[in-house]
């Protein structure tokens, strides 16, 4: 986000590898990829949160490695709870994914288009796109 502009609203799928670490691998490269294309001066990610994700530790590790390339970069890095985004966004700490949307509906209505899907895979998609552009939000203030 530039000023308030939304410049990418894409959701990265991330190449799955053969174990873990080439999964971790293939994420730093595309991470590595977003810095280089669009050239932030700030790294906004969400805590991984381990109670209802099996990929936690995953995303764990992700986290850490997204904290080495800002400190590498020399970008500054946020890093906000799920519960603290939803709060920011829809001022309920235990907002549901639809909530989310809708909130970033309001600032973005050229989103709308992606708010109701045909398919599972596509809402469940398209629901960590809101996810993301919420996390982006709550880094700009």
């Amino acid at each position: 986000m530039q000023k308030g502009k939304l410049l990418n609203h894409g959701v990265e799928v991330i190449k799955r590898g053969s174990n873990p670490r080439e999964n971790l691998k293939n994420a730093r490269k595309a991470v590595l990829r977003l810095i280089r294309d669009f050239e932030p001066d700030i790294l906004a990610v969400e805590k991984a949160f381990f109670a209802n994700n099996s990929n936690a530790p995953l995303m764990k590790a992700l986290e850490d490695n997204i904290r080495l390339i800002a400190r590498r970069k020399k970008l500054k890095l946020v890093a906000f709870a799920p519960s603290s985004i939803k709060k920011f966004i829809c001022g309920d700490g235990w907002a549901k994914k639809k909530q989310v949307a809708q909130a970033v509906l309001v600032k973005y209505p050229q989103l709308r288009v992606y708010y109701t899907q045909d398919r599972g895979w596509k809402e469940v998609f398209h629901q960590n796109m809101f996810d993301a552009v919420a996390v982006g939000l709550m880094a700009s203030n």
